[in-house]
């Protein structure tokens, strides 16, 4: 597997938000794993632009473990993790991005730019929706909105992680690696 697809992998498995009982089913400290085994991998073999995502991932991972109850005692650690999850997206785009454009690859680059953007601004949307009391149909449309761009950022990736900028070399010649 790519790294990116791995780091792709993880993310879906934090998006995914099962529960029974108030409890994650689908633990996102897992999810997390992924994205930190690939984001290390990437900022070693890859670009030192994925560092930045990899550190940020490490500190979502940890508070995600706030989340795994989904215990309202926990609130505000379980808002530090949503802020850092959204800055690590944000970090991850904007490598990605910068990656494709020394690559030449403007399409790349600009689909990632706008991802990371319309993510943000979303989230900054719904914030500040529910912080006003706003109608739960302003909130469910920037929820739907934030889904959306998610999805698509998920897909990008995917489609990505074999573009020889974004893979380890053995990984673009030898059809993939291992995701440790």
């Amino acid at each position: 597997m790519y790294p990116l697809s791995t780091v792709a992998a993880g993310l879906l498995l934090v998006f995914l938000d099962f529960r029974i009982n108030e409890f994650d089913v689908l633990l996102d400290p897992l999810g997390w794993v992924l994205a930190i085994v690939g984001l290390g991998r990437m900022s070693r073999s890859v670009s030192p632009e994925f560092k930045a995502p990899w550190r940020a991932s490490i500190v979502a991972g940890l508070l995600s473990l706030t989340d795994v109850t989904g215990s309202a005692a926990l609130a505000l650690p379980a808002f530090i993790y949503e802020i850092f999850f959204v800055v690590t997206v944000w970090l991850l785009a904007t490598a990605i991005m910068r990656c494709a454009r020394t690559a030449g690859d403007a399409d790349v680059a600009r689909s990632f730019d706008r991802l990371r953007w319309v993510l943000v601004l979303t989230v900054l949307v719904g914030v500040v929706a529910i912080a006003a009391g706003a109608s739960s149909g302003i909130v469910a449309v920037a929820v739907l909105l934030a889904l959306v761009a998610y999805v698509w950022f998920l897909i990008k990736m995917y489609r990505s992680a074999k573009r020889p900028y974004l893979a380890i070399p053995d990984a673009a010649s030898s059809g993939g690696v291992g995701w440790l």
